[in-house]
């Protein structure tokens, strides 16, 4: 004679309404520290809320927002590698054409230095499409 550990529905299926705000299938817990409390407090009373509804407000619009590709940070060697590769070429252009007036190098490294994001972006999506392309056809 064995009885069930699992306690009796507190309602029939019939009167369950999953649509009811009220009836949640699973509860969150976390605790935060004295002065987030109260800054979560503060906030909750100032939109005419209970903590847990503004809570739950909040996590809901943190999932609506758009998501951002976070853009990987650089190798530290191939940039410093690239800097070095920039300075030897401004040098050398500097030093070659001498006759050149220090401004003109300016320009011409302001130049590169306005465009150079833009192209490294453009190549960037063409890898992604051709690595997109190439794993679609797999």
């Amino acid at each position: 004679m064995t009885s069930s550990r699992v306690p009796p529905p507190l309602f029939s299926e019939s009167s369950q309404n999953t649509e009811s705000p009220s009836f949640r299938a699973k509860t969150i817990a976390t605790r935060l520290p004295k002065a987030e409390m109260e800054a979560v407090e503060a906030a909750a009373a100032a939109a005419g809320k209970t903590c847990s509804e503004w809570l739950r407000d909040a996590a809901i619009a943190q999932l609506n927002r758009p998501v951002r590709a976070k853009k990987p940070a650089p190798d530290p060697t191939l940039l410093a590698e690239i800097v070095g590769l920039r300075s030897i070429v401004v040098n050398l252009l500097a030093a070659v054409a001498a006759d050149l007036p220090k401004e003109t190098i300016q320009r011409i490294v302001t130049q590169a230095d306005s465009v150079k994001q833009g192209k490294a972006d453009q190549i960037i999506r063409r890898l992604e499409d051709d690595a997109d392309s190439e794993t679609a056809a797999k």
